[in-house]
């Protein structure tokens, strides 16, 4: 009996899935997915683009309609406004492709972000970041980097595609509402060659209609570990960065009317290692991000969700000017 209730709200229960992440960090020495208080020097831009690809475990009680895998991709801008305060822009066209029913394409929610970047100097106190901390080697310096970031995504994306079966919000390439990030961020080196990076963030999200409909509010923790492999200025790759990331992520439920959603949210811990690496003028990132822990609500109701993936990948790709 119980079995069978299980599978019917599996079946009428919608599982909101999220969206691919954004990071900060971009360059030599830096984790891909743990932001960083490293600050662009003024009146430097750096374009990026990021590509993360989610494949999803599937079940037999969701057939036929299993949400196969998500494409998030990004075009990004970062620019150095002052030694201490760097914004960036990010441009992102998602695919959502579900069994049965087709591909969900289409540009998601424009966002902004803002980095304030600061230090500790032992004997010195604390200052915000000058043209000796920006581009900055962490195995020549003793100062602890600390700072704080935020932002906004508008709903600039498509929210409303219906490809037959009605609009499933957690499908849909935008979120449909104005959605805020606040977070705080440190990195120092451990020794000449290991740097060490963290950070936390929480993203609030707001109803997407006039019924009281949003998705629930995302905290993350994450701590990098970045170890410089090899180096030679001269060599066709200059630089390349052993990377070893834990990524922890807590969902709140989704809510339809402002009821919090069966089926919906949970906490989950990646173990996600990868690489970062310089050739010329360029800098390439890679990470797979693996699902290790997790505890679902309501986890017989989930498909297609965080947890649940086989595998995430992420790389990236940037050039400063």
């Amino acid at each position: 009996m119980l079995k069978n209730h299980i599978l019917m709200l599996a079946l009428t229960v919608p599982a909101w899935a999220h969206h691919g992440g954004a990071s900060l960090s971009q360059g030599a020495g830096t984790p891909v997915e743990t932001n960083t208080p490293l600050t662009l020097p003024q009146g430097t831009t750096i374009v990026y683009t990021r590509a993360e690809l989610v494949s999803f475990r599937k079940f037999a009680q969701f057939e036929p309609n299993n949400t196969d895998s998500f494409e998030f991709f990004q075009l990004g801008v970062s620019h150095g406004l002052t030694d201490f305060l760097s914004v960036t822009a990010i441009l992102p066209y998602n695919l959502k492709n579900q069994d049965g029913v087709g591909t969900f394409r289409g540009f998601g929610d424009g966002k902004v972000l803002v980095n304030l970047g600061l230090h500790y100097t032992p004997g010195e106190g604390i200052d915000l970041n000058g043209p000796e901390d920006v581009a900055v080697n962490l195995s020549e310096t003793d100062k602890f980097y600390f700072g704080f970031y935020g932002g906004l995504s508008m709903p600039s994306g498509r929210n409303k595609l219906d490809l037959g079966q009605g609009i499933e919000p957690g499908l849909q390439p935008g979120f449909g509402s104005v959605n805020y990030t606040l977070g705080a961020s440190a990195m120092m080196s451990v020794s000449k060659k290991f740097n060490l990076a963290a950070d936390v963030g929480y993203d609030f999200f707001t109803p997407f209609s006039q019924s009281g409909d949003k998705f629930g509010n995302e905290f993350r923790a994450n701590l990098a570990g970045v170890y410089r492999l090899h180096s030679d200025d001269q060599a066709l790759v200059k630089q390349l960065d052993g990377v070893l990331e834990l990524n922890y992520l807590q969902i709140a439920r989704d809510e339809s009317a402002a009821v919090p959603e069966l089926g919906t949210g949970g906490k989950i811990l990646y173990l996600s290692p990868g690489a970062r690496f310089q050739v010329g003028d360029y800098n390439f990132g890679v990470l797979a991000k693996f699902p290790v822990w997790k505890s679902l609500n309501e986890r017989p109701l989930q498909q297609g969700s965080e947890g649940l993936e086989k595998v995430r990948l992420i790389f990236t790709a940037s050039r400063a000017f």
